[in-house]
């Protein structure tokens, strides 16, 4: 039987009826589906990773809460007060700062989450007894911030006001009633006379002609009371005048350091782990270094 052109087109044409036909199949009743069930498996496998990360994330703050709550004043605001306050003083009074006074506000409540309480703070001093106040500061592992500092130079003096205002933080739920003792690891050197290079380079200018402390800061005289020997440290960029037993420790703008030995007309003192020898009259810059041995020798 021979077909005729017509049943042959028209046979083609029912072929490409049925592959089209095949063809929407495929794609609305199998690919279709398919595609649909991989978009939502990627659309749940992101949603996990973000939950995931959401309960690592939340682990993570539970446990930084907790090491807060450490650091945090008590929950108690009058508690939390009152030891600030008695440690903000402590810390004055062993950095040999001057007329203090420490006043606190009401606390403010931050984002909902904490407390800060302000703490405002006035002293007078030199700059190295402030930066001994600063490096007490710093050192404690506490969750609180200084948020300004001002200094009003008093003349020539060396001497400075000094205000500052500080933030501590309360977290709820901090069930304590002291505060931490722990040392913060923020600084760079754990010993406080590697600071002292900035009151000895008198960043601020402040002096007789802006002369180098170590020069202007002298043995004067060495005398006894109460059969006591006393060594005389004058710094003549102020006039003040500091006596000190043997074995009792000293701090000027110069430098700090101890009275090892008083001698007639010399002390030994030791300063950053040295020991120098100063007769009358002679500066800081002019001691002349010396040994242990050398001084265990004339004792």
């Amino acid at each position: 039987m021979k077909l005729t052109r017509q049943q042959i087109l028209l046979g083609f044409l029912a072929l490409m009826g049925i592959f089209q036909v095949g063809d929407y199949v495929l794609n609305t009743m199998i690919q279709g589906p398919l595609e649909r069930l991989r978009n939502e498996q990627e659309s749940l496998q992101e949603d996990i990773h973000k939950r995931e990360k959401l309960l690592a994330d939340a682990r993570v703050a539970g446990k930084k809460i907790e090491l807060w709550k450490k650091k945090s004043l008590p929950a108690d605001i009058e508690t939390a007060r009152s030891l600030y306050r008695n440690w903000l003083l402590d810390v004055i009074r062993k950095a040999k700062l001057q007329n203090a006074t420490v006043g606190s506000g009401s606390p403010a409540t931050r984002y909902g989450l904490y407390r800060a309480m302000p703490f405002d703070l006035k002293a007078r001093g030199t700059l190295l007894q402030l930066t001994n106040a600063l490096f007490r500061f710093y050192n404690s592992d506490q969750l609180h911030e200084i948020k300004s500092l001002r200094l009003t130079p008093i003349g020539n003096t060396g001497q400075f006001d000094i205000s500052m205002g500080i933030e501590a933080l309360i977290i709820p739920g901090a069930g304590k009633k002291t505060l931490g003792t722990g040392k913060a690891k923020l600084l760079v050197s754990a010993d406080s006379r590697d600071y002292a290079i900035i009151a000895r380079d008198n960043i601020f200018g402040i002096g007789v002609s802006h002369q180098d402390p170590m020069k202007m800061t002298i043995l004067s005289a060495v005398t006894s009371r109460n059969g006591k020997p006393l060594a005389w440290i004058t710094e003549l960029i102020s006039g003040r005048v500091i006596k000190v037993r043997p074995e009792a420790t000293f701090e000027t703008v110069a430098l700090s350091g101890r009275i090892v030995r008083i001698e007639d007309e010399s002390v030994i003192i030791e300063t950053s782990g040295q020991l120098m020898k100063l007769t009358i009259g002679q500066s800081f810059a002019s001691g002349v270094v010396t040994s242990p041995d050398a001084t265990s020798a004339k004792k």
